[in-house]
Formats: C-alpha cells, sequence, structure tokens
C-alpha cells in the first residue's frame, strides 16, 4: 500500500484528496495546524523540527503540499508560510533515505495580467499582481531549484478557480452560496458582492483532488501542470445561476469597498499538457459543481445558526 502525507490535510483542497486517495487505495497521513483526526501531524510550516518529526515518522512514497496562505492583512505572512513553509517542508524530505514524489500546490494567480484571449499554457509568462502571486512564484522557484540541484521528484500543480462543498466562504462562488442560504432562512433579500464582470476558469475540486493522485503516479518530475475546465465564465453567471436555484426570490448589489485592487479582468487556462501526461479531463459540469456548493452551505448555514 503506497502511503500519502497531505499538508493542510483540513483544507478545502485537503479532504477531497484524502477522499481519493483513499478510493484508491493509499494509505494516507497528514500535517496540519489543527486536529484532524487519525494519522495527522499537528504543527505549523514555520516549525521544521515538527515537519521533520512528521516526515520521517510517515515515510511517505508521496508528499501532497497543500497548506499555505491564501488570504492575509499582512504581506509578509505570504512568504512566511508559502514560501519558507515550503523551504522548510523540502529540507524535511531531502533528510530522508528514500525520497517521496512531491506534489506542490500552486494557483493561476502566478499569470497574473495576461495579454491575450487565448487559454494559458504553463509556458505562458508570469505576471503576478498579488502578494500572494508572487508568493507563490517564489514557492514553485524555491522547489524546483530543489530538482534542478538535489534530483527531488517533484510537480508544479497550478489551479485555476475551485468550486464544490466545503470551501471557504472568503472566495467569491462560495460567499455567494452562504448568503443565499442565510437568506432562504431569513428576512435577507439582496445579495452583496464584488466585481461581476471579471471572467475565470472555475474546476471542481473533485475534479482537482483526481489530477493531483493522477500527478503523483504520471507526473513528470520539473514540470507544471494547469488543472482547469478551458472555459471563462463571468462571475455573474455563477451568482445568477445560484440565485435561480435559490428558494426565494433575490437581488445583488455590488459593494464597491468589496471589488479587489488588480483584479484580473479575464482568466482561462489549458489543461491539455495534463490530459496527455495523465489522461485527466474535467468531469464537473459548473452546474453542478455551484448546485452542490450551494447545498452544501443550506447545511452549514444551520449548524451556524444553531
Amino acid at each position: 500500500m503506497k502511503r500519502a502525507l497531505i499538508t493542510g490535510i483540513s483544507g478545502f483542497v485537503g479532504r477531497h484528496l484524502r477522499d481519493v486517495l483513499i478510493r484508491e487505495g493509499w494509505d494516507v497521513y497528514g500535517f496540519d495546524i489543527r486536529p484532524a483526526g487519525e494519522n495527522v501531524f499537528v504543527g505549523d510550516l514555520s516549525d521544521r523540527a515538527a515537519l521533520t518529526r512528521a516526515v520521517a515518522d510517515c515515510q511517505p512514497d508521496a508528499v501532497f503540499h497543500l497548506a499555505g496562505i491564501i488570504k492575509s492583512q499582512d504581506p509578509q505572512a505570504y512568504y512566511i508560510s508559502n514560501l519558507f513553509g515550503t523551504l522548510n517542508l523540502l529540507d524535511a524530505v531531502m533528510q530522508m533515505e528514500k525520497q517521496p514524489k512531491m506534489v506542490l500546490a500552486s494557483s493561476s494567480a502566478v499569470y497574473g495580467l495576461t495579454r491575450s484571449v487565448r487559454p494559458i499554457t504553463e509556458r505562458s509568462p508570469l505576471r503576478p499582481v498579488t502578494e500572494y502571486a508572487v508568493s507563490k512564484v517564489a514557492q514553485e522557484n524555491a522547489a524546483l531549484r530543489y530538482h534542478y540541484a538535489f534530483g527531488l521528484d517533484v510537480v508544479i500543480v497550478r489551479m485555476f478557480n475551485l468550486l464544490g462543498p466545503g470551501q471557504s466562504p472568503d472566495l467569491a462562488c462560495s460567499a455567494f452560496a452562504r448568503q443565499i442560504a442565510l437568506a432562504e432562512i431569513s428576512e435577507q433579500n439582496e445579495i452583496v458582492t464584488g466585481n461581476l464582470d471579471a471572467k475565470r476558469d472555475f474546476v471542481d475540486v473533485r475534479d482537482a483532488a483526481r489530477a493531483f493522485v493522477l500527478l503523483a503516479e504520471k507526473g513528470e518530475a520539473g514540470q507544471t501542470y494547469n488543472v482547469c475546465s478551458g472555459n471563462a465564465v463571468a462571475i455573474q453567471e455563477c451568482l445568477s445561476e445560484m440565485m435561480l436555484r435559490s428558494k426565494k426570490q433575490l437581488s445583488a448589489r455590488v459593494d464597491a469597498a468589496r471589488v479587489q485592487k488588480n483584479d484580473v479582468p479575464v482568466q482561462v487556462g489549458s489543461f491539455q499538457k495534463l490530459h496527455k501526461a495523465a489522461g485527466w479531463n474535467p468531469r464537473f459540469p459548473l452546474s453542478e459543481s455551484l448546485e452542490d456548493l450551494l447545498n452544501d452551505w443550506r447545511e452549514r448555514v444551520k449548524v451556524e445558526l444553531k
């Protein structure tokens, strides 16, 4: 039985990845900042000793590195977690006698301001416009250095905009779903939004989790792979579809304070490299991802309001 170590196992992607790995017959361990069940080592990425112990005790065949910071008011936090935390993990992995495959979660944010309407490939230039995106570029480069300098088997996964059950309300579509679910059981009739004109490439988290497992088995060391749908959809369209599924009539209002600075107007990716390497195609249509996200929030708000 192959053994996996997932950093950030309690997170959005981590929970779905754990499920896929278990179904595929892997023995799954985790490293997380909070207790998350059996076989989970508790610690922070900044704790090099804790990471070293976890890797040594687990002896994984593959390490899936998902842990990190997506949003913070402190710009330095991105680098402390996403860059220096990753360096701690890489050093821990290098101490193993038999080094595992390392699958590193990155983001389409690294592409930033694209200047072409064509789908983004892994060879497209990187033009990051946020601190988060810059930290992910630095994280990627750090991991690739360990591949080029020491031969570490590293694969980088650039995830585009994820959707699906369990998503944090910090992200737009999940925030909409939560507001709709709350409105259905309250007197609220209005959904407050940020910029709705931006177009994004949405991919289901369950499809992304499946891509991670395939790349652990078939991904080429030192290579980067996009995980995306290949379609650009306006955020307005996602909101409209969920509002149509609402149990009551709702309206939407754009709040200027929620409009992000340096927002990329359009982003769409190509998954042809991933398909060629591992036979991956997205399976979940956008409508199903949105419906599952909304239904998930209907259950979660019941718990919130208890």
